[in-house]
Formats: C-alpha cells, sequence, structure tokens
C-alpha cells in the first residue's frame, strides 16, 4: 500500500487563473498549445519539487486588468490520501510506515472516515524578501466551492484556513523534466539527475586503491606506447626548471587516473548499428531526449537497489514530464508509454501525442481547455459501481414484487443514483470511444473544436472553405479539427469524448431519408434534455453534400471540377450522360437524364460516383468565386457553420472577417 496525490487547486500561477485537477497514478494533460499544462506541471513543481525552486514576477498571473499581478498571492494546495496501486483504489488509512515515519500529527480524516493530508503553497511579493513562497498546513480540505440553497457561491477553497509552517516532505519528491532535455547537457550538468546519480560511485576505499592503480598503469603504458605523447611529456618537463614545484612534475593522462572524476567526464556510448558504439552526440535528438528521461528512471531507481546502502523508506517519487514524444517517430512513441508505465511512482505527463494518448486509459486523460470563463479541466468518469447499484435495487423490487415500502424506497434512492450518474459513462462505451475514437481519430484531443461530419467530400472540401473564411488561415493552425465519422449512426463516441472532454464540437449532416433525426436521437443520448439544435446543421430539403451543392446553383463549377479530374471537356454531356442514359436501374424504373432536371440528376450522380476525386477540386472551383456573386464563395450552410464557430471561439473579430 502507498499514496497518492489525488488532487491538486491552483490560483493566479502563469496562465492559471483558478483550477483544481483530480490526479490518477499515471495522468495524461492533453490540450490545444497554451491550454495551461505547463504551467500545471510548473506549479506542481514549486509545490513538490526535489531540487531547487524559486519565484519571479512571471509566475504571477496577469489577468490584463490594471492591477498589478503580483498583488494576488499565487496559492498551490495539495491533498494526499492512501492508496492501493494494484487494485488501483483508494485506501481508507495510510500504513504505518508513512503514518508513523513521515505524516504524523498532519494526518485528517474526513466525513466518511478517510485519512488524507493536505497543505498550501502561498507565493508571494514582500518589500524586503523579493518574491517567496512558504508552504502551510490547511486544516481541512474544503469544498471547491459552497453553494447555498439558491445556487450562489457563499465560500472558495481559496478561502480555507492555512496555518502552522508545513515542513516539505523529502519522502515524496516531484522530478520534472521539460521539453528541452537532452542527455548531453545532463551530462556536463551536476545539478541534473544524472550528475547526481553519478556524483558519487559508492565503491567501497579497498576497490577505489586497487582500481586507481591499474588506471595509473594504463595510462602510463598509453604514453609510453605512443611516441607523441612521450614527446609532449619530456618537452612540458621544461616547466619543471621555470617553476618552484616539489612534486613530481609532469604527467599526462589519456583517461581520468581518479575515481572521482568518473562521474564528472563520464561518456555514454550506444550502438544502434552491427558497427561500432557512437558517442550519444553523434545521434538524434529523439535518443538524446529520452535517454535522458531514462536516467531519471535510473536515477529514482536507484533506491530500490539492493547494493543501495542508502535507501529512503517510505519513498513515493513523482514525475512531472514535459512532451516525452519529442523528436521521436510515432512507433517509438507507443513504445515509449509502456517504458513511463513501468517508471516507479506517480506520473503526470503532458502530450501533444495521439499515439500516446491512445496508449493511456481514458479515464486517466486530463482535457485542458480555454474560453472566456478561463481553464476547464475535462474527464471521463466512469459509472460502473452507480450501474450496479441501480441494478441491484431493481431486483429487490423485482424479487418482492408486492413489498410497496420496499418500491418506495428502492426508486427514491435509484433517482438519486440516476442524478449521480449524470456526466459518466460505462465501461462498454469507454471500450467503444477508445476502439471508434481514441484509435483512429486521437488528433480531436488536441483540438479547440471538432466539425464532424459523414462523408469523405466533406472531409476533403471543408477544410479548404474554412481556410477561405479564416482568411487563408489553415485550420489546423487555429485549431479546427474536421473528421468523418463514417456513416449518419456514428456520432455517438465522438460526441461522447467531447462532451466529457469540455472539447466544443459542431455537426454539418446530410438530410437525405432519416439523418437528421438519426443523428438528433445521439445527441440526445449523450447530452440528455439540453437542446443543441444549433449546433447541427443539416443540408435542409432531403440534400447530401452532392445534391446541396448542384441545388445551390454550383453546376458550372462543378462540371468543370469533373472535366479537370476526367481530363475531359464536357465530360458529362460527352460521356457519363450517353454512356448511362436509359439504363435499368430496378424492375420499373430507369435512369432519366433528359431534359435540364435529367441533367442536374446525371452531375448528382456523377459526384456521388466519385465522392473521393472530385472534392477537392470541387472546394477549389468555388473559393474562386467573385465575391459579389449572390451564391457566394462559400456554400451558405458552411458560411453559417463557420459563423457560428467564430462567435463562440472568437477566432476572427468580425471587423477583420468583413475586411
Amino acid at each position: 500500500m502507498t499514496i497518492l496525490v489525488d488532487a491538486v487547486r491552483i490560483a493566479n500561477f502563469r496562465g492559471i487563473k483558478e483550477v483544481e485537477v483530480h490526479l490518477a497514478p499515471n495522468t495524461l494533460l492533453v490540450g490545444a498549445n497554451n491550454a495551461g499544462k505547463t504551467s500545471f506541471l510548473k506549479a506542481l513543481h514549486l509545490a513538490l519539487g526535489a531540487d531547487r525552486r524559486s519565484l519571479s514576477k512571471e509566475d504571477f498571473h496577469d489577468d490584463g486588468s490594471n492591477e498589478k499581478a503580483n498583488s494576488k498571492d499565487i496559492l498551490i494546495d495539495i491533498r494526499i490520501v492512501p492508496y492501493d496501486f494494484e487494485n488501483n483504489k483508494r485506501n481508507t488509512v495510510f500504513s504505518d510506515n508513512w503514518a508513523e515515519k513521515v505524516f504524523g500529527s498532519s494526518i485528517k480524516t474526513d466525513n466518511n472516515d478517510n485519512e488524507f493530508i493536505c497543505f498550501r503553497t502561498r507565493g508571494f511579493y514582500d518589500l524586503l524578501k523579493g518574491y517567496s513562497f512558504e508552504i502551510l498546513e490547511l486544516i481541512n480540505w474544503e469544498p471547491y466551492v459552497s453553494l447555498n440553497e439558491e445556487g450562489e457561491v457563499i465560500s472558495s477553497w481559496k478561502e480555507t484556513t492555512a496555518k502552522n509552517k508545513f515542513t516539505k516532505i523529502e519522502a515524496i519528491p516531484l522530478f520534472f523534466i521539460d521539453a528541452q532535455r537532452d542527455i548531453q547537457l545532463d551530462l556536463k550538468d551536476k545539478s541534473s539527475y544524472l550528475g547526481k546519480l553519478t556524483e558519487r560511485l559508492e565503491i567501497k576505499d579497498a576497490q577505489i586503491i586497487e582500481i586507481e592503480g591499474k588506471l595509473n598503469k594504463i595510462n602510463s603504458d598509453i604514453v609510453n606506447e605512443s611516441p607523441i605523447l612521450e614527446h609532449l611529456k619530456v618537452t612540458l618537463q621544461e616547466l619543471n626548471k621555470t617553476v618552484n614545484s616539489q612534486g613530481t612534475g609532469v604527467e599526462i593522462s589519456p583517461i581520468n587516473k581518479k575515481i572521482r572524476d568518473i562521474g564528472r567526464n563520464l561518456n555514454i556510448n550506444f550502438k544502434d548499428t552491427d558497427k561500432e558504439s557512437l558517442p550519444l552526440d553523434y545521434h538524434g535528438m529523439g535518443t538524446r531526449s529520452w535517454a535522458s528521461v531514462l536516467t531519471l528512471n535510473a536515477f529514482i531507481s536507484w533506491n530500490e537497489n539492493p547494493r543501495n546502502e542508502n535507501v529512503k523508506d517510505p519513498f513515493f517519487p513523482i514525475i512531472g514530464l514535459e512532451e516525452p514524444e519529442s523528436h521521436l517517430h510515432p512507433n517509438a512513441q507507443r513504445h515509449l508509454f509502456r517504458q513511463l508505465d513501468e517508471i516507479k511512482g506517480q506520473k503526470i505527463i503532458s502530450t501533444h501525442s495521439p499515439f500516446i494518448a491512445a496508449q493511456c486509459k481514458l479515464t486517466d486523460l486530463r482535457h485542458f481547455y480555454k474560453n472566456d470563463n478561463g481553464l476547464k479541466i475535462g474527464a471521463l468518469e466512469l459509472s460502473d459501481l452507480i450501474d450496479s447499484q441501480i441494478c441491484t435495487l431493481l431486483k429487490e423490487i423485482k424479487s418482492d414484487k408486492d413489498n410497496k415500502n420496499l418500491k418506495k424506497i428502492n426508486f427514491t434512492i435509484i433517482n438519486e443514483l440516476k442524478k449521480e450518474r449524470i456526466g459518466k459513462i460505462n465501461s462498454e462505451q469507454v471500450r467503444k470511444i477508445r476502439r471508434e475514437v481514441m484509435n483512429t481519430r486521437g488528433e480531436l484531443l488536441f483540438a479547440k473544436a471538432i466539425i464532424l461530419f459523414e462523408g469523405e467530400t466533406e472531409e476533403q472540401a471543408l477544410p479548404i472553405f474554412a481556410e477561405k473564411y479564416f482568411g487563408g488561415r489553415f485550420p489546423f493552425e487555429i485549431g479546427l479539427n474536421f473528421i468523418g465519422v463514417g456513416g449518419k449512426n456514428n456520432y455517438a463516441p465522438f460526441l461522447s469524448i467531447a462532451k466529457f472532454l469540455n472539447i466544443p464540437w459542431y455537426i454539418l449532416s446530410d438530410a437525405d431519408g432519416n439523418t437528421v433525426k438519426e443523428v438528433k436521437d445521439q445527441i440526445k443520448d449523450v447530452f440528455g434534455k439540453t437542446n443543441f439544435d444549433h449546433k447541427l446543421f443539416d443540408l435542409e430539403n432531403g440534400n447530401d453534400f452532392e445534391s446541396y451543392l448542384v441545388n445551390e446553383g454550383y453546376i458550372d463549377e462543378l462540371n468543370k471540377a469533373v472535366d479537370i479530374i476526367e481530363m475531359t471537356d464536357n465530360y458529362l454531356t460527352n460521356s457519363f450522360i450517353p454512356e448511362l442514359n436509359g439504363e435499368n436501374l430496378s424492375k420499373n424504373e430507369v435512369r432519366d437524364y433528359n431534359g435540364v432536371e435529367g441533367t442536374k440528376r446525371a452531375l448528382i450522380d456523377c459526384l456521388r460516383g466519385g465522392k473521393t476525386k472530385y472534392a477537392t477540386q470541387i472546394a477549389e472551383n468555388i473559393i474562386l468565386i467573385d465575391e459579389n456573386d449572390v451564391r457566394g464563395n462559400i456554400p451558405k450552410k458552411m458560411k453559417a457553420l463557420f459563423d457560428l464557430i467564430n462567435e463562440e471561439l472568437k477566432i476572427f473579430k468580425k471587423a477583420e472577417n468583413e475586411s
């Protein structure tokens, strides 16, 4: 049994105004750039860091007001609970080892008799001391916000009383590694984890004398066998004539002769071919970056090595790691997470890699997202326990059908459990999300918004229309992710993960058959009774994407696109229609491509038959239409979609968009 940092609250630190994050044994922080992931890791480092920490003016949150940033204290509250890693659950009490040796009188209990400790790191500006911080004990772990019966906020966690100075817990060190890591720099830096690990080599005195004797012999042999080194030594002996020396004069040591210097001048070679091994500075940044992380693992795991004579017990390391995927190709990124999982302790990792995110438990993801209301943290919560409780209560009712009192009591409890279940999903839904979303569309975790649709045509055309709308900016630059769900019945998994991770979503849907009803039903299944009709843009009047563009009057642009791709002038009238007009489709139906309406039907059929090959060219033709054309160089439904996205995400100011 061990422990876990299970909750962190931060106020007024760097890019974070106020936030609460619940942590797992392995927590992955995902989200767009500048969402607050690095600020969160830096705050943890300030509160728990194993190495020297300091504050500066830039660490205080600037909310854009005229008020000085450092006029408000930085607050970082940490809660630590007993935890069973093997069964992945919180325990009720701390083990004797932690309770007696480390926590002592700091242990508190909640209303359910669960033990915990909690403390606050307060950063502040003092006229004499400058930028400083202190660690204080919290009297309790209060609710994040307290509400009265009218739903009004009456108190906040920031008002929790902090009393005595709290001694830093050396047995719970946090090791932070940023994205700029490089083992070549670690080799030269005595304060790095590698430098600390190799500073004392733990070799017994008798063995040191024996080894240094051998090193002296090796140095002497090298010099004696090298005429150049021998010549250099003889020449440098002239120093004895000019310097009053009581020693033995000049020595040349091709290799370190003292054990104490080995760590300072350590070289690490890596052999990745059948040829000779090469120093790490000959290798790429991916190898050097990951080697730096593995040296931290060596530093941490040394505590459990049977040859270590200075074992710390208890000892619970926390690793804060920024972008472990740096410079690594996708296959290496997939393997990397397994290696991280094997490192002892709690891991809190920020990443922009969908390959790494796809390897972890979905319930371990924390999505960072900023909007006008500040930083939001999205997380998936399981409903399995609640579902099991409801099932048990229903079985009790079924087994005793005539017991009206039991029925009344159980249904009252069931209704309360159903309220508690809102916002949670079961394990089967999680597996579906992993299968249908994470394994193919993991990049949506890093989007500012996702746009969902059914077909392949939209997947190619919509990004081109979006680039035109947003003034030549590529959609990925502004955090928009366009995702084809592969059919009208496949929206639910994507909507589920968007809901639980606070990712804004929009849908452009076909309107043929019962598609709109099917899509609305899926939205309702995921979000309940909340009305999200304004986020659903359907193509109306029974249209799919191809028929919509035809009926909007883009016939010339569509024909031109077909001609370009087929490399034939007037392909529709000269080839497609003559070949297929009059073809039997069923017993009582034939193709009718006669007249103006027949030509439209032919164009729609042609486009549907070549969705993937025509889509890009179609969009590129349409965006070239003159801006004064009544049809618009962005189809009306798409423009309405982008208008809403722009309004809600404030990607472009209206004035800029109109210019």
